[in-house]
């Protein structure tokens, strides 16, 4: 570590206070430790103190207890942590093994006053002790001249301080938590897993968690992510119930009031969801890709409500479902498929538990997930969310199969008379279809001549998208299709025919053409498979 990299916020040259020292180490009188802790409350006692840390004529033991007088004032005129660190840079500048000394030797004092001072019964709601907060931003400052023991001792005593209340002391001082994480590496954030407990503010246990997914290193991560499945366990239990119990009801009776105990129970049982959803998992999500936390979060999605359970309790079951599939994005594996294909086809789930299984399912990317699909795909039903889940499945195919699904794909559609497609979903498997390398354009242009109405639809707002001017004669064909269009959403779009969509679509792809992008886009035009 370089000291250049701890520099004190706002640190000013103090030349009253040299100009003192110079005085003092020129006057040959003898100073005591005693004079030193009188002089923390004098108008010219900082300066008088800075001289003895400076001056070489002292022993190191005296000069050890001017760097922590500087520490403890108490002082709104004098930034007592900037002038010690000016002085340390001083003599690290010509002397640096004294500078260690000096440092090593303060470490018990600055870990003592971490742990209390004179203010430490200071009121919560004030934050931490402001003796500590100064004690812990000298630590952090002073690591940099420090020797490898001595660093390690602070280090171990800074973070120990935050652990006590992360929420409370996280921001206290010059030098926030993840400040310092940042700056110290892995070794900090390995010490942060012993800061993490079902008990502390959710955003807490987020930032912890956050912090060591970053900064820490496989071991680190692998004992966080045990320790988030442990939180996540406890939370989930009777006594974690009767804890937010006992801290309701202590709220209460600060206000004068009092509630029954099904009424305490009652009020537990929903906060102990926001523990859960707002903490435990969106802690997880950042270290979805331990085996552990990937296992527990499946564990939590597939767990469905009792047929029996009250309105209330599936609602929370479902919701917390949904959040630990969304915790599980991009860290899905291949043997997690088929869970999540039963989660995502399974008619009892709740439709946001389904879409989020899907997203699971498309980020592991299996052409094993594509059997288990098609017959969603195929689905003829007209009712909005069989609509919505063919949909759903129908880019997944695609997404996932790429361009050598796509004639299959278009075989699979349902043809039934009657059968609805809406525009949105036509329009999302033509964007499907024209983000893919290579792009199937021999195969879309055979299908502007589809016996299929909603195949027609999906080659025009295909090359709708990636189609050339030479394309523009294909599209007009089919302006005078007066095939109606069938589905909820054409008679808002005033597009009930065929006709209306390609005319609709020559103009997107015309404008295209004549913007900005379309000369990039015809550079980048791949060969016509």
């Amino acid at each position: 570590m370089r000291a250049n990299l701890f520099a004190s916020r706002g640190a000013r040259p103090a030349p009253a206070l040299l100009v003192l020292g110079l005085l003092l180490a020129t006057a040959g009188c003898k100073v005591t430790a005693d004079d030193i802790d009188h002089w923390k409350g004098t108008v010219k006692g900082p300066g008088k103190i800075v001289a003895v840390l400076l001056a070489e004529r002292y022993p190191i033991e005296l000069r050890t207890r001017a760097a922590l007088a500087l520490v403890e004032m108490e002082r709104d005129d004098v930034n007592g942590v900037g002038e010690l660190q000016r002085a340390i840079d001083q003599i690290n500048g010509t002397d640096p093994q004294t500078a260690q000394r000096i440092i090593d030797g303060m470490v018990d004092g600055l870990k003592s006053m971490m742990r209390g001072g004179d203010d430490a019964n200071q009121s919560e709601d004030l934050g931490p002790p402001l003796s500590q907060t100064r004690a812990k931003d000298a630590a952090y400052l002073l690591m940099a001249y420090a020797s490898p023991q001595a660093q390690q001792q602070l280090m171990e005593a800074i973070l120990g301080w935050y652990t006590v209340d992360f929420a409370k002391r996280s921001l206290a001082g010059d030098y926030s938590v993840e400040q310092m994480v940042r700056s110290l590496g892995a070794p900090a954030a390995s010490l942060l897993v012993d800061a993490m407990n079902s008990h502390q503010p959710q955003q807490a246990l987020v930032k912890i968690a956050q912090l060591i997914s970053q900064l820490g290193n496989d071991e680190a991560k692998a004992r966080a992510a045990q320790r988030l499945v442990e939180i996540e366990r406890e939370m989930e239990s009777d006594e974690f119930i009767d804890w937010l119990k006992s801290e309701i009801a202590e709220s209460l009776q600060q206000q004068g009031r009092t509630l029954s105990d099904d009424r305490l129970r009652a009020i537990a049982i929903h906060n102990r969801e926001t523990f859960l959803n707002d903490g435990a998992l969106a802690a997880m999500k950042h270290l979805a890709s331990q085996e552990p936390v990937r296992n527990r979060l499946l564990e939590i999605a597939t767990a469905a409500p009792a047929a029996n359970a009250p309105d209330f309790a599936k609602e929370a079951i479902h919701t917390r479902r949904q959040r630990a599939l969304q915790a599980l994005e991009g860290n899905a594996t291949e043997d997690q498929l088929q869970a999540l294909l039963n989660i995502a086809l399974d008619e009892t789930n709740p439709i946001n538990v389904r879409d989020y299984a899907f997203d699971r399912v498309g980020d592991i990317r299996s052409r094993a997930a594509i059997p288990r699909l098609w017959p969603l795909v195929a689905n003829a039903d007209n009712n909005t969310i069989k609509k919505r889940l063919r949909w759903r499945a129908g880019e997944l195919v695609l997404a996932i199969g790429g361009p050598e699904i796509v004639g299959e794909f278009l075989t699979r559609l349902p043809t039934e008379a009657g059968v609805e497609y809406e525009p949105e979903e036509l329009e999302g498997y033509a964007t499907k279809m024209s983000t893919m390398t290579p792009q199937p354009t021999r195969l879309l242009e055979r299908q502007l001549r589809s016996p299929h109405w909603f195949v027609r639809v999906i080659a025009l707002r295909f090359f709708e998208r990636r189609g050339t001017r030479d394309d523009i004669p294909k599209l007009r064909r089919l302006v005078r299709d007066d095939t109606e269009t069938v589905g909820d959403g054409w008679a808002g779009l005033e597009l009930p025919t065929v006709g209306k969509v390609a005319e609709n679509a020559i103009g997107g792809l015309e404008e295209r053409l004549a913007g900005p992008q379309a000369t990039a886009d015809a550079n980048m035009q791949p060969a016509r498979p």
